[in-house]
């Protein structure tokens, strides 16, 4: 998004749709992230998650997105060895405090079946197309209509594999380790 050309902003969020996020680029942890309900709140989300962005040293890179309201932080734990990846398991994360987790529940409660299988199923194909050869997260969205939308995937462990490690007994800095010597892919079992 231009954000020198304000005259830009206006036709890119009607072609996002509203409600809308204006997020800055390399704005971690919900910096630089604010909500327009309407056109009306446009110009003053992107102006003040600019100078927040600008305030914290996150560039000046803006990107628009529809607004998921109500919904739930999911992400699913896969490892990779290059060439094919498995699901470790889920996590709901949507118990947060300005945009900062506070409770990490595995496996994510209340998901159906099917929707477990599709979280899974995407989180290993992108794992698959990156060539993923370690364990990372694949975040997502899920909208209160059954909305999915693609976050992003950390190629790391984070603090929160610990509690992918509690519900399948698997030590994932060993699983690290080993694949990225070559191992093999940890055996998953489904999630009950």
């Amino acid at each position: 998004l231009g954000i020198d050309d304000s005259s830009a902003w206006a036709p890119a969020a009607e072609r996002v749709g509203y409600p809308l996020m204006a997020k800055v680029a390399g704005g971690g942890g919900g910096r630089g992230l604010r909500v327009a309900a309407g056109p009306d709140e446009l110009d003053g989300a992107i102006r003040s998650a600019l100078r927040e962005a600008g305030a914290t040293g996150a560039g000046a890179r803006l990107y628009l997105e529809r607004y998921l309201e109500g919904a739930r932080h999911v992400e699913v734990q896969v490892a990779g060895n290059g060439a094919d990846a498995v699901a470790l398991g889920d996590r709901d994360c949507s118990i947060q405090r300005r945009h900062q987790r506070v409770i990490e529940e595995a496996p994510a409660p209340g998901l159906s079946e099917a929707q477990r299988s599709v979280l899974h199923t995407h989180a290993v194909t992108l794992a698959r197309a990156v060539s993923l050869r370690g364990v990372a997260t694949v975040e997502f969205l899920l909208g209160q209509d059954g909305t999915l939308a693609f976050i992003e995937i950390n190629p790391r462990l984070q603090v929160e594999h610990t509690v992918t490690e509690e519900v399948t007994g698997l030590d994932l800095v060993a699983v690290q380790l080993d694949l990225i010597g070559g191992g093999a892919l940890p055996a998953v079992t489904p999630p009950s």
